[in-house]
C-alpha cells in the first residue's frame, strides 16, 4: 500500500509538473480568474470592497425640484442593489457652488456624490471667482437624463413658427417680449444663444421662476417664453399657447409634435438641452466611477427607470463617464462664450 501511495504521488508530480509547462503557470492562470471575476462584478455593477458603508449624495438645490427627484431616485435605486443606504444631502446656496465644493473638496473614495443640473456647465461663465473649477475638481460619473426647452408664444400674436420668429424680430427690433426663469437661467441662455445665431434683438423679461414666467406669458404680458416641457407643454394642450418648437438637437419624445428650432427656424446646429447627471471628486478611482455609472446606467435604460425620468420630464440618457466628461467640458466652453458674448456676471 505504501508503495502504491508513492507511485501515485510522483504520477499526479509528474502531471501537475507536465500543466505547468504545457499550460503555463498556476499564477497566470490565477491571474486571468481575478480578472475574469473582476471584469463580470464591474459589469453587474457591483464590487467585492465598494460600498462597504453609507453614501453621501449631496443636491446643491432645496428639495421639491427636478434635481432633487433626480438625486432622490438615484439615492433609492444605488441603496436597493448595493445594500448600503445613499443619503441625500441638501445643500442649497450661492448658485449651487456650495454643494458643488463640498464634493470638490471630499475625499475621493466614492464615498461622497454630487448631483446637478446643466447650471453646472455655466458657473466657470458667470462668476470670474471660484474657488474651485467645475471640470478639473469634479469627475463625471453618469449622465442621467435630458430635456428640453419648449418655446412658446401668446396665442394672439402673428407667429406661428420660429422662422416667423426671427422674421418678427428683425422687422421691429426689441419689440417682441420673451420671459424666463430669471437672469442667467438656462431659459435665459437659450434666448440669448437664439437671439445670438438667429441676428436678432428681442426684449428679455426675467421672473423669479419658471411657474411666475409661464403667468406673464399666458396673460399677454409678454409675447413668448422659453420654458421647460412641465411649465409650457399643459398650456399648449390647453390653448392658452402655441407652442413652436422644441430647443433640442432632435424631435423629443416628451413633445413629439413639435419640430426643433433648427428645422422650424433654419438654425443650424442650435441646441439647448437640460441634463441631469452625478459627479464624484477628481480622484476618483475609474472602477468605482465604472460600477457607479454602470448600475445607474442600466436603471436608465430599464423599462422602469425610464417611465420613471419620463414622469420627471426626462428622457434617459446614459453612456461613458468618458462620454459624459467630454460632453461636461463642451457644454461648459460653449455656455463661456455665450455668456461673455451677452455680457451677464453674477459676481
Amino acid at each position: 500500500m505504501p508503495g502504491r501511495r508513492s507511485v501515485r504521488a510522483g504520477f499526479i508530480h509528474t502531471k501537475f509538473a507536465a500543466f505547468l509547462t504545457q499550460g503555463g503557470t498556476i499564477v497566470a492562470l490565477a491571474a486571468f480568474l481575478s480578472t475574469t471575476l473582476c471584469n463580470t462584478a464591474l459589469a453587474q455593477g457591483k464590487l467585492a470592497d465598494y460600498p462597504v458603508r453609507a453614501m453621501r449624495l449631496v443636491n446643491p438645490y432645496s428639495p421639491g425640484g427636478t434635481t432633487d427627484l433626480v438625486a432622490r431616485m438615484v439615492s433609492t435605486r444605488l441603496t436597493e442593489v448595493w445594500g448600503q443606504q445613499v443619503i441625500v444631502d441638501n445643500r442649497p446656496g450661492a448658485g449651487t457652488n456650495i454643494g458643488n465644493e463640498i464634493v470638490a473638496r471630499s475625499q475621493p473614495d466614492g464615498y461622497t456624490l454630487l448631483v446637478n443640473s446643466a447650471a453646472i456647465s455655466t458657473l466657470t461663465g458667470f462668476y470670474s471667482k471660484l474657488s474651485y473649477d467645475p471640470v478639473k475638481d469634479l469627475a463625471a460619473v453618469a449622465n442621467i437624463g435630458d430635456s428640453p426647452l419648449v418655446l412658446g408664444v401668446h396665442p394672439a400674436v402673428e407667429i406661428r413658427s420660429v422662422r416667423d420668429m426671427i422674421d418678427y424680430a428683425r422687422a421691429k427690433p426689441r419689440l417682441l417680449t420673451i420671459s424666463s426663469s430669471g437672469t442667467g437661467s438656462s431659459t435665459h441662455l437659450a434666448l440669448e444663444l437664439f437671439k445670438s445665431m438667429a441676428k436678432v434683438e428681442t426684449t428679455h423679461v426675467p421672473y423669479k421662476g419658471g411657474g411666475p414666467a409661464v403667468v406673464a406669458t399666458v396673460s399677454g404680458e409678454v409675447n413668448a417664453i422659453f420654458n421647460s416641457p412641465a411649465v409650457v407643454l399643459p398650456h399648449v394642450k390647453s390653448g392658452r399657447l402655441r407652442g413652436l418648437a422644441v430647443t433640442s438637437a432632435r424631435r423629443s419624445e416628451i413633445a413629439p409634435d413639435l419640430p426643433t428650432i433648427a428645422e422650424s427656424g433654419g438654425l443650424p446646429g442650435y441646441e439647448v438641452q437640460g441634463w441631469y447627471g452625478v459627479f464624484a471628486p477628481r480622484g476618483t478611482p475609474r472602477r468605482i466611477i465604472g460600477a457607479i455609472n454602470t448600475e445607474l446606467d442600466r436603471y436608465g435604460q430599464s423599462t422602469e427607470g425610464r417611465a420613471r425620468l419620463l414622469s420627471f420630464g426626462l428622457t434617459a440618457t446614459g453612456g461613458s463617464p468618458d462620454a459624459f466628461a467630454d460632453y461636461f467640458k463642451l457644454e461648459t466652453e460653449r455656455w463661456i462664450r455665450v455668456i461673455r458674448a451677452a455680457g451677464i456676471r453674477n459676481d
